[in-house]
């Protein structure tokens, strides 16, 4: 980072910022008889670690920090925005414990987590609403939009968080979140979390995706988490876009039923399907490189903030990479 404008960012995640790589810390335990106390010593142990992200994303990032301190009035922290910056991207992209790294950088946990939280905010109220992506893909010309849904695994809660929070289908705790791709598999949008044992399709019409998706002439394609989501138009008589009954299309693959397997000309649309609708799980997988969301930590009333701040993340990031490219002769 020496070589980018960042000179301040030495204590990276796990790191300190001077030798010796080895500190001796003395603690204290009194004994109930009133002897003397004993004195013991624990080793603290540094390593480095590399953080795989761009430097345009960091300058970024620290770029926002830097306009909210101002704007706030903050006169003086102990790290840098740049330095805040790399030590909430290490907390995104490995996942480090927030006591790792404070007493590795000499501040409280309670200070990394502050941090954390206002760097989310900032990046959350960046992400794409869903209206304008919509727009901004029918000015393109798109016809098509692949939807998904995924699972965030979370701890186990307690109380009535508990059921609500279990997915069937996954067997395990978490929240649903329903996103949106391209033909490319870039992820444009993604929604709120709900509970994980909200089914794909019923979070897809708690959000209202297909009525938003027919006001811009855009087509849904889904898995067959989705199959029944076009009898949603039968119920329309009398729609606004088509003057007229509904004319939208849904798609999604074909399913067997009992007593009726599937032929052999729906087998071979379904093979042609999934090689169009696999580009969305590339979307996702894009979003889960930060280990953050591999078991989710934080209380659930932060998920939705963190899943948009992270998706910025991914679109600047894959934006850095292609710019970084070389233009094809």
């Amino acid at each position: 980072l020496r070589g980018n404008g960042f000179a301040g960012c030495l204590p990276v995640a796990g790191n300190v910022a001077e030798p010796p790589d080895i500190d001796q810390v003395v603690t204290q335990e009194k004994t109930s008889g009133g002897s003397a106390p004993t004195v013991s010593q624990q080793v603290l142990a540094s390593y480095r670690s590399a953080l795989p992200v761009s430097p345009p994303t960091i300058a970024m990032l620290a770029g926002l920090i830097a306009r909210r301190r101002r704007a706030i009035g903050s006169r003086w922290r102990k790290a840098s925005p740049a330095e805040q910056a790399v030590l909430v991207l290490a907390m995104l992209r490995h996942d480090q414990r927030l006591l790792d790294l404070s007493r590795a950088n000499a501040v409280s946990a309670a200070t990394i987590r502050r941090w954390l939280l206002e760097v989310i905010d900032l990046l959350a109220a960046r992400a794409p609403r869903l209206d304008r992506v919509l727009r901004r893909l029918a000015a393109r010309g798109a016809v098509v939009v692949l939807a998904d849904g995924t699972l965030i695994r979370t701890r186990r809660r307690t109380g009535e968080d508990n059921r609500r929070n279990y997915s069937g289908k996954h067997k395990h705790h978490g929240l649903n979140v329903q996103g949106l791709t391209d033909e490319h598999g870039r992820l444009v949008w993604v929604s709120a979390v709900l509970p994980g044992k909200t089914a794909d399709i019923t979070a897809a019409r708690r959000h209202r995706l297909r009525d938003r998706l027919h006001a811009r002439g855009l087509t849904p394609a889904a898995d067959k988490g989705y199959q029944g989501w076009h009898k949603d138009i039968r119920d329309t008589r009398r729609c606004d876009q088509c003057d007229g009954p509904c004319e939208q299309v849904v798609l999604t693959p074909y399913k067997a039923e009992t007593n009726r397997p599937l032929t052999h000309a729906q087998k071979t649309a379904n093979s042609a399907f999934n090689a169009m609708r696999c580009a969305v799980e590339g979307g996702f997988a894009a979003l889960k490189t930060w280990r953050i969301l591999d078991k989710l930590r934080m209380t659930p009333r932060h998920a939705t903030t963190l899943v948009r701040a992270l998706l910025v993340l991914t679109q600047h990031e894959q934006h850095a990479r292609d710019t970084a490219q070389p233009a094809p002769a």
